[in-house]
């Protein structure tokens, strides 16, 4: 998260810390999706759709958790999270 730091001539500067950038919220919606259902599987389209986003920025996002090693891409080419929890 990154805050944004507003400033004036009549007031100190303050920050804004509910500005966030969009693939941050995005990126955190995701883990949370995957951890809420440890048994998920979301293709990059699905994964499009649920977050509102263009299907490139999909693409991105699922990259990332893949090489964090947060997610594993299955051999039909869904996501699921790279060792799911044991209940």
């Amino acid at each position: 998260m990154r805050a944004r730091m507003l400033h004036d001539a009549t007031h100190w500067p303050t920050y804004d810390a509910c500005t966030v950038d969009p693939i941050d919220t995005d990126h955190a919606k995701l883990r949370d999706e995957f951890l809420s259902w440890p048994a998920l599987c979301l293709t990059v389209e699905q994964v499009a759709r649920l977050l509102h986003v263009p299907v490139v920025a999909a693409v991105r996002l699922l990259a990332g958790l893949e090489h964090d090693g947060f997610l594993i891409r299955t051999p039909s080419g869904a996501y699921r999270l790279a060792e799911p929890a044991v209940s």
